[in-house]
């Protein structure tokens, strides 16, 4: 029996819509600090790490977001030992 067999309660279901909207809201703010983000002059030290900081910002919080879903997926669907 796995744990996908016993039927989750409502609170479950609420509580995982919850935490996906709450991820969502995340990824979108760091999305739009990426994009609006300004370093200062360019060439500037403030500049140095910039564009790594736009990478992690966005697609980062991104990808961290999509690894967490999959590990509770599988957490939830996986075999009792």
């Amino acid at each position: 029996m796995s744990f996908s067999d016993s039927g989750a309660s409502l609170k479950q279901h609420l509580g995982c819509i919850a935490l996906g909207l709450l991820g969502t809201a995340f990824v979108a703010t760091l999305l739009v600090g990426a994009a609006m983000g300004d370093c200062g002059r360019p060439g500037s030290t403030a500049c140095k790490n910039d564009g790594l900081i736009k990478f992690l910002m966005f697609p980062g919080s991104l990808i961290v977001l999509i690894l967490v879903g999959l590990f509770a997926a599988w957490r939830r669907t996986k075999d009792r030992d």
